[in-house]
């Protein structure tokens, strides 16, 4: 690692820090800046794909998704909403939220195949998606970004109701009303997150799966749109072959032909077989980037993460998760080895996904600034080019703001003036919808841009 013996630590904790993919926090809503471009939005995309993967693993992660709770607790039944399901919005704060429902909603109907379509009324809405205070919902829900419950249809009903089995799922044979809340002050992108992540769950499967990397329906947080994957499961979740009140053996008994019949391109494909996650992986990397501890301590629990992946010979990107895990809790703490774990993750990912998915991307925007920081342009630019591409292509509006604004600093200070101001107003419209904040957005171009060293190589 040539790039760390040139590196000061200060840099590094600074790169870290600065070009974090995570989401953002909007404590209040100010004016758009004039002098910005219009805000970026992600183009519609309702057109059934199928997944290259084999259905023999397609049939074995839908058991686990739709019969057990991300809790570890079984579900006797299959559930599901049986008819026409309708969706009402109470409290969007403008247009962009309704319009990411709206588009949604679409794709649900022609990939997903689900009999779904927005209402104005809550009272006549089978679910009803509630924006709230931020505050008023981490009071609730410590740990999570939005929730949704059953027979619920407001967030005065569940406060009344939350502790008793009518937010029950393991007690439901059949769904007729889920409610689902979210803040209403963030960023555009992390509303959009939660509309997907949140719908699906109150639709189909309520499991989440380390070991599946092409889902939201993974706790990674790497894929924040519902995939290809993810509406396969929903088309299987809302075929007619099943019902509401199937037990497991009656599900498993006509899941071979259903999927020969949903998923054609994945027959005769050779499984993965991907063991399940240790419990004790599960709960380091939950210790390790949930809301509780201290820096030494999610660190000890990210290390364990990395341990128990390596005890159980897991070399999938699971392990990639884990070095990427303990780098972002240890970026403030040790930058220096907080930055050969990003580098451990970056190869990992590459190995399992090639440089254009989503998850090679995330790492590579902390490599690419590792080798800003340390004067290496040409280099930055290798990880940002196909990084680029995964960003797109997994709708993170976030992270295209990082990596353009990255490109843009070092076209500047190459010379491109106007190639790179156009750059920089594409970053700019991406951070309107994955930032938000005018205040914010500005900040960080000022810290990318102030990576790079003032004789780079």
């Amino acid at each position: 690692m040539t790039i760390l013996r040139s590196i000061g630590l200060g840099a590094v904790a600074l790169v870290l820090a600065a070009c974090s993919g995570l989401p953002t926090t909007v404590s209040k809503r100010t004016a758009p800046d004039a002098s910005f471009p219009a805000m970026k939005l992600f183009p519609a995309d309702a057109a059934p794909r199928g997944v290259a993967r084999s259905n023999i693993d397609i049939f074995e992660e839908f058991i686990d998704y739709a019969f057990a709770l991300e809790s570890g607790q079984t579900l006797a039944r299959l559930s599901r909403f049986e008819g026409p399901i309708s969706v009402a919005l109470v409290n969007a704060p403008g247009q962009v939220v309704s319009r990411d429902l709206d588009r949604l909603v679409a794709r649900l109907q022609v990939e997903g195949s689900v009999p779904i379509s927005r209402v104005a009324s809550p009272a006549a809405a089978n679910i009803v998606i509630e924006m709230i205070p931020k505050r008023q919902l981490y009071r609730a829900a410590p740990n999570a970004a939005c929730i949704v419950v059953p027979r619920m249809g407001s967030w005065a009903e569940f406060r009344k109701n939350r502790f008793n089995r009518r937010a029950d799922w393991t007690s439901l044979n059949e769904r007729t009303r889920a409610a689902i809340f979210m803040p209403v002050d963030v960023s555009p992108q992390d509303a959009r997150d939660c509309l997907h992540e949140e719908l699906a769950q109150a639709l189909g499967p309520l499991n989440d799966l380390y070991r599946v990397p092409d889902s939201v329906y993974n706790d990674d947080n790497f894929h924040i749109v519902l995939t290809s994957y993810d509406m396969l499961m929903l088309r299987m979740f809302y075929a007619p072959e099943l019902r509401s009140g199937m037990a497991k053996h009656e599900v498993a008994a006509v899941l071979p032909a259903l999927l020969r019949r949903l998923n054609p391109k994945g027959v005769g494909l050779a499984p993965r077989q991907l063991q399940e996650t240790p419990d004790t992986w599960k709960r380091a990397i939950e210790a390790a980037l949930g809301s509780r501890g201290n820096p030494e301590s999610r660190f000890t629990a990210a290390s364990k993460a990395v341990r128990a992946a390596q005890n159980a010979g897991i070399t999938d990107h699971r392990l990639g998760f884990s070095y990427y895990a303990r780098a972002r809790v240890n970026a403030s703490r040790d930058p220096r080895v907080a930055a050969g774990d990003y580098a451990r993750a970056y190869s990992n990912f590459v190995q399992a996904f090639g440089p254009y998915d989503i998850h090679t991307a995330q790492a590579a925007l902390q490599m690419a600034s590792l080798s800003v920081s340390a004067g290496d342009l040409g280099q930055a630019l290798q990880y940002i080019e196909p990084s680029l591409v995964g960003a797109k292509n997994a709708q993170n509006g976030r992270l295209l703001f990082s990596l353009l604004a990255m490109k843009a600093a070092i076209y500047e200070h190459e010379g491109r003036v106007a190639e790179a101001k156009s750059i920089r107003q594409e970053a700019i419209g991406w951070g309107q919808y994955g930032v938000y904040e005018p205040s914010e957005i500005k900040a960080r171009l000022k810290v990318i841009a102030s990576l790079i060293p003032k004789n780079p190589t």
